[in-house]
């Protein structure tokens, strides 16, 4: 069985997957309808939906759970989705202009997801991987483990 600290990284590793996921699916996915929107409308009422995501609020304790390159990996996603919002919500570009831009941002949020999306799937099966061969090596003495109480890890 898994320490609760395993447990915890397991889940904020996870929640940060789906938080790059889904950020980068409504950039992606939306893109047409959010430049068309600010091409018809000249409104920037609806970027807060598109560029929401919970990278912003997380704790130094929650990204403690992360290795540094996947710490690295994070801040270069968050960093260049940040950046294009701003552009959005700053520039005074002709629709086309901002189009051929955001084309180029999102090609390289893409290819930064998917390196981020690697890094994390690599330390969740990391740690599946110490919890497997942890459970399957040979209990040589059995004082070793405590049971209702903490462990090392805790």
């Amino acid at each position: 069985m898994k320490s609760a600290k395993d447990e915890a990284t397991q889940r904020y590793l996870l929640l940060f997957k789906l938080d790059a996921a889904a950020l980068m699916g409504r950039m992606r996915d939306h893109k047409r309808d959010y430049i068309e929107i600010f091409a018809m409308r000249r409104t920037r009422e609806h970027f807060p939906a598109i560029f929401r995501h919970r990278y912003g609020r997380a704790s130094m304790h929650e990204l403690a759970h992360c290795s540094s390159e996947t710490i690295l990996a994070l801040d270069q996603f968050y960093q260049l989705a940040d950046e294009l919002s701003w552009y959005l919500y700053s520039t005074e570009d002709m629709p086309s202009n901002l189009e051929d831009y955001v084309n180029r941002v999102v090609k390289r949020l893409e290819k930064l997801h998917a390196t981020l999306d690697i890094f994390l799937e690599a330390e969740m099966s990391l740690d599946d991987a110490k919890t497997v061969s942890r459970s399957e090596a040979p209990v040589e003495d059995p004082s070793e483990f405590v049971l209702g109480g903490k462990d090392d890890n805790d």
